[in-house]
């Protein structure tokens, strides 16, 4: 009897992701790869400038930089992965267009629909990675950064002073000396103050101490100390003999923002009603939501004519991501004001620049051809 072998259903079969496809996945990843490094290198780089600025007036402790800086690392690629993602896509296909590589694949049938295949094949497993840094990653790293900021700030205060030496603060209003440093007391200090009105004030203190009140400002505390007055060239100098003084040197309260909402987990954020928390709720899903937008309307602004300029296209994504970011601290501080509520929140935006995606697909694919994006085979063997 003859025998009768089962095939598999070729309807439950699975499609595999084609050489194409892993091709155009492996070139926009390199590429945002490469642009997320270069980008997060220009960031840090700037705030490990501010950081080492701020070590050398004293207000922190230099063995606390680069760990600072590892942690802001991690707020910093939430931010810097949709624009990189953007700026991948136009690089990469981009390139593609001007060498005719996709004229080439769309003559073999791989039309705009396979293209958006593989963009969202690298776009889904990014935007899952940017939601767990900004859900749960991110909030974590700014607690701990801002204790490690208030230890850093603390250790400073001991060592913002060397004996025998003078160090100005207070963008140089004051020029400070310490004779001596006993563990965290001051011995025979020295401090020369420009005045407002132009005077100049010499304070002396046998002992003294760094402290820092509840509003952040540090200042030095002088015991059995003298205060003297007056202008150069005259005289005419007040004397003042104190028990205790107290001279600012701290130019402003150090930032503490990260303090507050940034640090509070997102399971209490989702049940929270308060405008501040909606807010900051809606600003860690933005960035997951607008690597999936990126992806909808990149690959048809990446699309060029030929003999077209090589960088005006990315310039013009730049610029719609630039509106993009304006329009969401637009719509962040309408949250916390309580101005919109959390059903609109951020969702307009990301409303926008769907609009502008499926305005992108009507000009590149109906505009010219009339209905003919109603048949499917314009998507598969269609032009690129």
């Amino acid at each position: 009897m003859p025998s009768h072998s089962r095939t598999p259903d070729s309807s439950l079969a699975v499609p595999s992701i084609s050489i194409i496809d892993r091709y155009l996945i492996r070139e926009i990843g390199l590429t945002f790869l490469a642009t997320v490094l270069v980008l997060l290198a220009m960031v840090l780089s700037h705030r490990l400038a501010g950081y080492l600025s701020k070590a050398a007036s004293g207000l922190l402790a230099r063995d606390s930089i680069f760990l600072l800086i590892g942690l802001q690392a991690s707020h910093f690629l939430v931010v810097l992965i949709p624009l990189g993602f953007l700026l991948s896509i136009m690089l990469t296909l981009g390139r593609l267009y001007r060498d005719h590589e996709m004229t080439a694949l769309a003559a073999c049938g791989y039309g705009p629909l396979s293209v958006y295949r593989a963009v969202l094949l690298l776009a889904a497993p990014l935007a899952s990675f940017t939601a767990v840094l900004s859900l749960m990653v991110v909030p974590l790293t700014m607690d701990w950064q801002f204790e490690v900021l208030a230890r850093a700030r603390k250790e400073a205060e001991a060592s913002m002073f060397t004996p025998g030496t003078f160090r100005e603060v207070l963008n140089g209003r004051h020029v400070v000396y310490i004779g001596a440093l006993d563990e965290r007391e001051l011995r025979h200090v020295f401090i020369q103050t420009r005045e407002p009105d132009g005077d100049i004030s010499i304070t002396t203190g046998e002992r003294g101490h760094q402290e820092t009140g509840e509003d952040g400002i540090r200042h030095i505390v002088l015991d059995h100390g003298y205060r003297y007055r007056g202008t150069p060239g005259r005289g005419d100098y007040e004397v003042l003999r104190f028990e205790r003084g107290t001279v600012r040197v701290d130019t402003a309260p150090p930032r503490q923002e990260w303090r507050n909402r940034e640090t509070i987990a997102t399971s209490q954020l989702w049940s929270s009603k308060e405008p501040d928390h909606i807010a900051e709720f809606q600003m860690r899903l933005n960035s997951p939501v607008q690597v999936l937008v990126i992806a909808l309307w990149a690959p048809l602004l990446a699309r060029s004519k030929p003999r077209e300029g090589r960088y005006g296209r990315i310039v013009a994504g730049v610029l719609i991501y630039a509106i993009n970011f304006n329009l969401v601290g637009v719509g962040e501080s309408w949250l916390s004001h309580g101005i919109i509520g959390a059903g609109l929140g951020l969702w307009w935006v990301h409303g926008v620049f769907l609009l502008l995606g499926l305005g992108l697909l009507l000009h590149h694919y109906v505009g010219s051809r009339g209905l003919g994006l109603l048949n499917p085979a314009h998507w598969r063997a269609g032009r690129a």
